[in-house]
């Protein structure tokens, strides 16, 4: 009986160890956490192309924005696929397309500056370039003239912290850590267009 007693107090104990240790990496991840989600995604005609709207919810963790403000720049790639989806068979891609947005932190100016191809915008927060990031406007994608009559089209979007854009060291440390994992879901949907 005592042997009992103990091997179910050390149970016990084991226990509420192991609940300690989950609370306490859900506590952290809950106060800290790094986030990056398409909240929503459209296509709409822009002449004789289609252009991709977007609203995002993007949020750093300490480390990611510690080194931010350090003058480490973070360079994320939107990725649009549009495609033919078939139910037996691979699914026949249309157009695939990335766009590449640097945000970064210039310490002279004290600016945080987003650069998008040749566009460079500055903002005097982060929270005002987050919010410019977060939202996706006008991105041309493809041409009119490329879809076809009576096929079913649908469209995917993601984006993602390109890892490989970061300085040597803090890749190392970027490819085994949670704090530097920033890839959304990929947003899908099906989009209408008058052919």
């Amino acid at each position: 009986m005592p042997f009992y007693k103990k091997y179910k107090a050390a149970l016990i104990l084991r226990k509420m160890a192991l609940i300690g240790l989950f609370v306490s990496i859900a506590v952290a991840a809950w106060a800290n956490p790094n986030t990056l989600q398409i909240i929503s995604a459209e296509l709409v005609p822009v002449e004789e192309s289609y252009a991709v709207n977007a609203q995002l919810e993007m949020n750093f963790n300490t480390e990611v924005e510690d080194a931010l403000n350090k003058g480490i720049p973070l360079t994320f790639l939107v990725e649009f696929q549009l495609y033919i989806p078939h139910r037996y068979w691979f699914d026949d891609e249309v157009v695939t397309t990335t766009n590449q947005i640097t945000l970064s932190y210039h310490a002279l100016s004290r600016q945080y500056l987003i650069n998008q191809g040749n566009h460079q915008q500055t903002f005097a927060t982060i929270l005002e370039a987050k919010e410019e990031f977060t939202h996706i406007h006008d991105w041309l994608v493809f041409e009119k003239a490329l879809l076809k009559k009576d096929k079913n089209y649908r469209a995917r979007l993601m984006v993602k912290l390109d890892q490989s854009k970061l300085p040597k060291p803090l890749q190392v440390e970027a490819m085994s850590s949670e704090n530097w994992k920033m890839v959304s879901e990929r947003f899908m949907w099906t989009p209408t267009f008058a052919l």
